[in-house]
């Protein structure tokens, strides 16, 4: 399960004011390679789940997650702290082999 904190997707709805998806808002996560440890996290607005997606629903956000990023997302922790400097949207993976220091990225555990 991937879990939004309260904070998370309040911050998404301000983000997105109008929903996509027929029941509400609606956010995909998924993986692309980049950023300091390997892969980054991914967060885009959409519609509906895409063939195969898992998912979530949280506090009246639905969350999509790929089948295949699933195994390196299971027990994601997506938070928003709101600061001048450091801000933003915060990532604790219990799957992590290491995350970079701003924590928007990490190593692949399944390498």
């Amino acid at each position: 399960m991937i879990t939004f904190t309260p904070e998370a997707v309040e911050q998404w709805q301000r983000e997105h004011p109008e929903p996509l998806a027929a029941g509400g808002h609606a956010v995909r996560i998924s993986l692309a390679s980049g950023g300091c440890a390997g892969l980054k996290y991914v967060l885009e607005a959409v519609g509906g789940p895409a063939d195969g997606d898992h998912a979530f629903l949280q506090a009246g956000l639905a969350v999509f997650c790929a089948a295949a990023d699933l195994a390196r997302l299971d027990g994601l922790r997506v938070d928003y702290v709101d600061a001048m400097v450091g801000g933003g949207y915060r990532y604790e993976n219990p799957n992590a082999g290491r995350s970079c220091g701003c924590g928007a990225s990490f190593a692949d555990p399944l390498a």
